[in-house]
């Protein structure tokens, strides 16, 4: 029932995500929705680097102590994160004020406005990916030792400011400051999404503060920091981390680049943008199975394998509701969008597959992750997908155009899956389970 209502709140919480895009682009058109989704997934895409892997580290590490009651050890990994995060986070702080302040002094000595437009965008993707980052750590915390429900809410609460921000600006802010000058609406963007993180990491913070998260630590006098382990994760973890963008950040860029048509640009976000819907129901799964399947490795080899295999047959029966469901709507959803959105509609009836292949992935993909090896295979399986995906979308994009980057958008889930499961089991047959050190 916990399990049922937590999934509920996520699956609303990326449904009001479906619908700020859907009212971006209805308002802004084809090219400025483009614009848009570019921008946001690079911010995403920086702060995944910045946060080094340490969200996945938290997820590996912590679940396995929690279940244990290893308390001490929890407390211990925190503060050591924390104190490794400030003088990097900092640094990059104060550096892109500087730059920043360098550009916007050179844009006046040339006499050129457009270098303000750099400096701020600067500005604003190394502070934003600074936030993002503190938030995936902190989100990632609650939900290894018991807060699920917490991070739940506060993930919808963030979403919830991001959409009454967004409504605020089209009304206001927009017309006021900007004059509704098209240039600056990925920058407006952009400040609303920062904004919202900005304000639930304060929560988090405070929550975190006041509650302990319950956890028992004794006297912190005799918490002794081992730091060796998790470091030697984060190339490992911070490389796994962008498997997620070779699916659709990857050739979103490249169209980007090699097309430069926001046209095309436009019409693949739109694809994107439904093909959102059945992930905005799987991805919630995700979320909640990962405390469990990390869990699972401290209590043994039959437990490990039962967790796995439950989830993935829960994960593929969502998926063919799912599937049936987005191609019964499809059509309809993208006469929403108005535009020429329409043209995409056998697009949208192709990538279904990918939710297929995305579902059953899942599991595989956690059970990869937290094995004792798992930052290591899965860094070199993250470089191998994403070296492949580049190389096909430069084949595919440049001579296909919008058809090119549909081949590498589908083509980069159905190899994925087929490679996570042969891992998957690799790992299964061969990672020393039972009365292991946790490592």
């Amino acid at each position: 029932m916990i399990f049922a209502f937590n999934l509920f709140l996520l699956i609303a919480d990326q449904f009001m995500l479906f619908l700020i895009n859907l009212m971006v682009a209805r308002h802004a058109g084809t090219s400025a929705f483009g614009d848009f989704t570019v921008a946001v997934n690079a911010l995403f895409l920086i702060g995944t680097l910045m946060t080094m892997g340490l969200d996945s580290i938290v997820a590996h590490f912590i679940p396995k102590y929690y279940v244990k009651k290893k308390h001490l050890e929890i407390h211990a990994l925190a503060i050591s994160i924390r104190n490794f995060l400030q003088p990097i986070y900092l640094s990059f702080f104060v550096g892109s004020l500087l730059l920043s302040s360098a550009i916007i002094a050179l844009g006046y000595s040339l006499e050129d406005i457009q270098q303000f437009n750099i400096s701020h965008l600067i500005t604003l993707f190394l502070w934003g990916a600074i936030v993002v980052s503190i938030y995936n750590i902190y989100i990632q915390l609650f939900r290894a030792v018991g807060f699920m429900r917490t991070a739940v809410i506060l993930n919808m609460l963030q979403t919830i400011l991001y959409f009454l921000f967004t409504v605020f600006t089209y009304l206001y802010f927009n017309d006021i400051l900007f004059h509704n000058n098209s240039q600056y609406f990925a920058h407006i963007m952009l400040i609303i999404i920062i904004l919202s993180y900005i304000v639930i990491g304060i929560l988090f913070i405070i929550i975190h503060q006041k509650t302990k998260l319950k956890l028992h630590v004794g006297h912190r006098d005799d918490i002794k920091i081992k730091t060796t382990a998790w470091k030697n994760k984060i190339v490992g973890y911070t490389i796994q981390n962008l498997d997620r963008y070779a699916f659709t950040v990857t050739p979103l860029l490249l169209t980007e680049w090699l097309k430069k048509d926001t046209y095309i640009v436009g019409l693949f976000s739109a694809v994107i943008t439904i093909i959102s819907l059945g992930f905005a129901a799987l991805s919630p799964i995700n979320i909640l199975i990962k405390p469990e399947i990390s869990a699972s490795f401290a209590q043994g080899r039959e437990c490990l394998l039962n967790t796995t295999k439950k989830y993935i047959y829960i994960c593929l029966a969502i998926a063919c509701l799912i599937v049936t469901v987005i191609g019964i709507f499809a059509e309809q959803i993208l006469y929403l969008f108005k535009s020429n959105f329409i043209e995409v509609l056998p697009y949208i009836y192709i990538s279904l597959i990918n939710l297929i292949c995305y579902a059953v992935s899942m599991p595989l993909t956690l059970m990869i992750q937290y094995s004792s090896e798992g930052s290591k295979i899965g860094a070199q399986f993250t470089i191998y997908i994403l070296l492949a995906q580049i190389a096909a979308c430069i084949i595919f994009i440049s001579w296909l155009g919008l058809m090119g980057t549909m081949i590498c958008y589908v083509g980069i889930n159905i190899i994925y899956l087929i490679t996570a499961f042969l891992i998957a089991y690799n790992i299964y047959q061969q990672e020393p389970l039972e009365g292991h050190e946790i490592v």
